[in-house]
């Protein structure tokens, strides 16, 4: 394991619980490097080309922008890659990035875990049962399904040019997701809110949304204004987030103009209600 973060140490932790032997790891981070061979029981090595050498498997899970370059020092090393197994975890880099071991005999593929690091714990349990997206070639497939299966994951194959916008939309589920529910934090905070009582006000309603989305899908599961019209509470929300936070007020317009799309997709409310809102959203009809 090159790379010895949250993600690195996660999957490596995962993969030493269902059999695998994780013989080395590398980071440049000493305490990085210190906890994830504690956790696995691994040498800890500050060099890279040390770390793969006898290794059947290198996993690459540095920051995005290291990976082609770890990989590169390590292809034109003296160390034969021939048969080695080179693995990345970026949801976005590309699988050329693996190129220079590649052209030297070595099997490549991204194996991204569809799952949140906030931190080591959560995550290591969190793991199993994740979907890991799978870029590769066809016939690398049957091992990468094999190898996410013993993580006790699911594969979920997502083809090189695909990948900026599935990691997009990865991003849009859980960073953006973060973002907003910042805003409504913030909101509460400005109320006076005490930050435990607004975890504790909201959180329920946070996992309930979430639920609901995973039972019944998106469109069935939006509630509140803009799914029943109420025009004039849209304007009240408009109006007093303006006089809050310039910044959250916009916020609302944009994602509420993109779930106009979702109250189109009901078909429960006219068409001169959804202009109505659109028209408060887009700024033309804060007057009403």
């Amino acid at each position: 394991m090159i790379g010895a973060g949250k993600v690195g140490t996660a999957v490596a932790s995962v993969l030493l619980s269902h059999g695998y032997k994780v013989i080395k790891v590398c980071d440049l981070n000493g305490q990085n490097l210190e906890r994830a061979a504690r956790l696995t029981g691994a040498e800890a090595t500050f060099d890279c080309i040390q770390a793969a050498k006898d290794a059947e498997i290198v996993m690459i899970t540095t920051p995005d922008d290291s990976i082609e370059g770890v990989c590169l020092n390590v292809a034109e090393s003296d160390l034969d890659v021939t048969g080695k197994i080179f693995i990345h975890m970026s949801g976005a880099v590309p699988i050329s990035a693996l190129d220079s071991a590649r052209e030297r005999g070595a099997t490549t593929l991204c194996v991204h875990p569809l799952q949140t690091f906030a931190d080591l714990e959560g995550a290591i349990g969190s793991l199993p049962g994740s979907t890991f997206a799978v870029t590769c070639s066809a016939e690398v497939e049957p091992w990468a399904r094999g190898f996410v299966e013993d993580m006790d994951g699911s594969a979920l194959l997502v083809k090189e040019g695909d990948k900026a916008l599935y990691h997009a939309a990865a991003v849009v589920a859980c960073n953006l997701l973060t973002m907003v529910e910042y805003a409504a934090f913030e909101a509460c905070l400005g109320l006076g809110f005490l930050e435990r009582e607004a975890t504790e006000a909201f959180m329920p309603l946070v996992r309930a949304t979430i639920e609901n989305i995973g039972r019944i899908g998106p469109a069935e599961s939006l509630t509140g204004p803009l799914a029943r019209g109420d025009v004039g509470t849209l304007a009240a929300n408009l109006a007093a987030l303006e006089r809050f936070d310039p910044d959250i007020s916009e916020l609302y317009r944009s994602v509420s103009l993109y779930g106009l799309r979702l109250v189109v997709k009901r078909g429960e409310l006219d068409e001169d209600t959804i202009e109505k809102m659109r028209s408060l959203l887009t700024g033309s009809g804060l007057e009403t």
